[in-house]
């Protein structure tokens, strides 16, 4: 009964989206005007008694972390551990660390089990760029382990030169989808994204005419690349490590000596 009253609330929760919404799933938002839904999702009990439970699909990902395991509310706010983090698409990280506002209630907590089900709504930022809003979100019957699951906007070391000014990160991201790695790092006013092959091999590629793409993206928005060249050093699959260097043009815009070295 508890967990059909769970699913009735949820679907409540969501009716005003114009999406079609399906409680099969384990985790799903309403992120700005469009329903997130994440094709699995999965928990874990960190070693320093944290949680964090993310959603995924091939091509969004959506993490919560919260300072312990229990049922209740936990508040996302300045000065406080809990945080959330959606990452788009295009590799772009919003974050509520440090300046962002919501809460992530867990309202049914199985030790049994060992599942987690519960809501959340927050606000987010890509530094410096732009804000979404998450609301009516809901997780269900999510199982946790012990474990960790990586941070999100902590991938590995990022940086570069933007118009000659160096260009450090503070959010560092690298994710696998089907058909590409996605690697990105912004700061509080630009992000840089990258984009190669999932197979990608050791050498040097450019761009245009080749498989790889770049992005620049400022408080006036996405420019247009014109040029680059990036060079992979190191790719382990297995491991699912990277490291390589790049630099390229766009129509306002000279990235030089840029250098990453990233798990995704």
């Amino acid at each position: 009964m508890k967990n059909l009253l769970f699913v009735l609330l949820a679907t409540l929760s969501l009716i005003s989206c114009e999406d079609t919404q399906t409680n099969e799933v384990a985790l799903q938002a309403k992120v700005d005007d469009r329903l997130y839904v994440s094709a699995d999702a999965r928990a874990s009990l960190n070693d320093d008694g944290t949680v964090t439970i993310q959603g995924f699909t091939d091509d969004e990902s959506l993490t919560l972390h919260i300072s312990r395991l229990d049922d209740g509310d936990f508040a996302i706010g300045e000065g406080r551990p809990n945080y959330a983090v959606y990452e788009d698409f295009e590799g772009n990280i919003y974050t509520t660390d440090p300046n962002g506002e919501g809460v992530i209630t867990i309202s049914d907590l199985n030790e049994n089990s060992k599942t987690l089900s519960g809501n959340f709504n927050f606000n987010a930022f890509l530094p410096g760029i732009d804000t979404i809003y998450v609301s009516s979100g809901t997780f269900y019957n999510v199982s946790y382990s012990n474990g960790e699951i990586p941070d999100p906007t902590n991938a590995g070391t990022f940086s570069a030169k933007v118009d000659g000014n160096q260009f450090i990160p503070v959010i560092v991201s690298a994710r696998s989808t089907t058909n590409t790695i996605i690697i990105s790092g912004s700061n509080a006013n630009a992000t840089i994204v990258l984009s190669v092959p999932p197979g990608i091999e050791v050498g040097e590629y450019t761009f245009p005419g080749g498989s790889v793409r770049f992005k620049y993206q400022d408080a006036n928005g996405p420019e247009t690349t014109s040029e680059g060249i990036i060079n992979i050093t190191e790719h382990n699959l297995g491991d699912k490590t990277i490291k390589g260097t790049f630099s390229f043009f766009t129509n306002r815009t000279e990235i030089s000596e840029g250098q990453f070295d990233v798990a995704y």
